[in-house]
């Protein structure tokens, strides 16, 4: 009976307040929500402000900064509650208040309330007739759905990709080497009478560069003055012998020339003997024939004098003479042996790439080349070629989910770190990403009523998502957990001045990048693919994890070992965090709004933000979405079976209470 009593009450309880409601709803339900609506918008944001400027002291009669109640906060880090649970039980046991509220509990007596009571009769005599009551009474309305579309930005990291060229052009080379040859050359030489000298002279010319080793002069035959002392008819005396003397004067050597027959004279007598007689002289003629060694260097065009000299000269002996000078030279030969070479231009190390293509940039045909007087012709079927390397493939990192989101459009790039040669290696990207959500609206006559809240988002264009709000607070939340810990290590924070207090401080972590091939431990997806990565070590593993959680800030690449200028093994280097909520204040705040930035490649800066810094930073400004799925990912929400099974137990359970009385 006291189980049916209780339902039936419910039942007029509820009727009771519908009726008293429903009952001015067709005149003034328009009027009073758009009121509600207006006062709602009014205050919107009020309750912040409030919190920011509250002051207890004038606000709240009996304020004090120090209640006794304060014994129970032992602060962040204490573990127990500080005798609270103790002194609450005592209070409730022997205080006044507590003992009341016993009481009550114990001795007062159920309500018993009759079926028959008019209430009960009124409340189902209206629950009866509530369609007559409140139906077809109002203007007409009309269901109508409002879309919003949201834009937020989110911003990832990823490797680019980075391709680098080299050419290779064919040249003709000559080939060309030297060689010592022995060639003899031939001159002949005039020499002719010089009054003044009383010698025949003239000039030899050397034909070519070179040493000289040897020469030979070949005259035959060679006049030989007629002089007195040879005036003999038909004999030679001893006085003519002594009196001729002819020589030849070459490179400063002097030779004789031999006499092949001596000067004479004779006489014709018409008269008989030493009658009417004339008198006729002969030259005598001589010959040489002489070899030598010189061993001396000389240059083509280069003169040198040749001479012959007599003892004594006749007035009618002035005749030119000739001799033949040979020249053995030793002479530096250029031999030539062209061919094609082809000739390749770098700028960097292939070993830290993979080729993927070649284009022709010279087209090919024949060239010709001429080399001491001669044509030689190739043929290639291309001069140049220009080949593609690729130096790092691309590495979409947090990028990924971003790029596959079709809901998400690429709005600006920032290059994060480069090479040394200047090409970007790895970039922030920006992307704008729209979320589309629907409310519901009843329009009745010239009214407009919200049925779910999402349309007045729709027409204020803000979602005040909660989830930013609770991000905020947990930032901040961490920050003072960095504070504590400076505490529990024995620190007194209160006498740290800003710079020394820091949150969110990370530590400095490094990935190896194999010039030689493409092992790369500092990958940010394909770990499980890629068989290269068995080189790496447990400490790059695990960067590389933290890349994925989320809890990294990309710094440089660097190389960490050369051998002979050429690149062996570079690194690259991260700001490692503990938990998301840092390496988004670290990254989007300390980097992103204050620009502070983390240090060089080699020597990465991952200090903490200060007091004065974290002051700076506008947390409204901070994509807190990495932090938010975590968040959202880890909320236990029940099953609606527990829900349901929860719900069932506790109405059993207040029937049983009811059941005993």
């Amino acid at each position: 009976m006291k189980t049916v009593i209780s339902v039936l009450t419910a039942h007029f309880l509820v009727l009771s307040a519908f009726i008293w409601l429903a009952s001015p709803a067709c005149a003034d339900s328009g009027s009073d929500y758009k009121v509600g609506s207006d006062f709602a918008k009014q205050v919107q944001g009020n309750g912040l402000n409030s919190l920011k400027n509250f002051s207890g002291e004038q606000n709240l009669p009996g304020y004090t900064a120090n209640p006794n109640q304060t014994k129970y906060y032992g602060g962040v880090t204490a573990s127990g509650d500080s005798s609270l649970k103790s002194d609450s039980a005592l209070e409730f046991s022997q205080g006044d208040t507590g003992k009341a509220v016993t009481e009550s509990f114990t001795n007062r007596p159920p309500d018993q309330i009759s079926q028959d009571a008019p209430f009960i009769q009124a409340a189902k005599d209206t629950e009866s007739r509530a369609d007559s009551i409140v139906g077809d009474t109002g203007q007409p309305c009309t269901a109508q759905v409002v879309n919003r579309s949201e834009f937020t930005n989110h911003t990832c990291e990823r490797d680019l990709q980075v391709e680098n060229f080299c050419t290779r052009e064919a040249t003709l080379k000559d080939n060309a080497t030297t060689q010592k040859v022995n060639r003899t050359y031939q001159q002949v030489v005039t020499l002719n009478y010089a009054r003044s000298t009383r010698q025949w002279s003239g000039n030899l010319t050397i034909p070519t560069n070179g040493r000289l080793l040897n020469a030979s002069v070949d005259g035959e035959p060679l006049v030989i003055p007629w002089i007195e002392e040879c005036d003999s008819e038909g004999k030679v005396r001893d006085s003519c012998k002594s009196a001729v003397s002819e020589s030849l004067t070459l490179f400063e050597r002097t030779f004789p020339i031999d006499v092949i027959s001596w000067p004479r004279s004779e006489s014709m007598c018409s008269g008989g003997q030493n009658t009417h007689c004339t008198k006729y002289t002969y030259d005598g003629k001589g010959k040489i024939h002489q070899s030598f060694g010189v061993d001396k260097a000389v240059t083509a065009g280069q003169n040198f004098s040749v001479s012959k000299t007599s003892r004594t000269v006749s007035s009618a002996s002035q005749k030119p003479v000739q001799v033949t000078v040979t020249l053995v030279m030793e002479e530096t030969e250029t031999v030539y042996a062209p061919e094609v070479v082809w000739v390749e231009s770098c700028p960097f190390s292939k070993d830290e790439g993979k080729k993927t293509g070649e284009e022709c940039i010279s087209p090919g045909g024949t060239r010709t080349i001429t080399l001491g007087g001669r044509d030689y012709s190739f043929t290639e079927a291309c001069w140049k070629y220009k080949d593609t390397w690729l130096t790092q493939p691309a590495d979409n990192g947090s990028c990924e989910s971003l790029m596959k989101n079709t809901a998400c459009t690429l709005s600006s790039r920032q290059c994060a770190f480069s090479s040394e040669e200047g090409t970007c290696l790895h970039e922030y990207a920006t992307y704008s990403c729209e979320t589309r959500t629907s409310g519901k609206q009843m329009i009745c006559g010239g009214d407009v009523f919200c049925l779910d809240g999402e349309c007045d988002k729709a027409t204020s264009g803000k979602s005040n998502d909660f989830g930013q709000a609770v991000s905020e607070l947990a930032a901040l939340a961490a920050a003072g957990k960095d504070v504590a810990a400076l505490a529990a290590a024995g620190k007194d924070v209160a006498a740290l001045n800003g710079v020394d207090v820091r949150a969110f401080t990370g530590k400095a972590k490094f990935c190896k990048k194999f010039a030689a091939g493409f092992s790369n431990c500092c990958k940010d997806s394909g770990w499980g693919q890629d068989v290269g990565l068995a080189r790496c070590s447990s400490e790059e593993k695990a960067l590389a994890k933290a890349k994925k959680d989320k809890l990294t800030v990309s710094i440089g690449e660097f190389c960490s070992k050369k051998v002979l200028g050429i690149c062996l093994e570079k690194k690259r280097s991260y700001c490692q965090f503990d938990s998301k909520l840092a390496q988004i204040v670290q990254q989007q705040g300390r980097n992103g709004q204050l620009h502070i930035g983390f240090g060089g490649a080699s020597s990465p800066d991952c200090r903490g933000i200060t007091v004065e810094e974290l002051q700076r930073i506008d947390f409204n400004m901070l994509d807190f979405t990495n932090f938010m799925d975590d968040l959202m990912k880890n909320q236990k929400i029940p099953e609606n079976d527990v829900l349901t099974n929860k719900t069932k137990e506790r109405i059993k359970e207040i029937m049983s209470q009811q059941s005993a009385q």
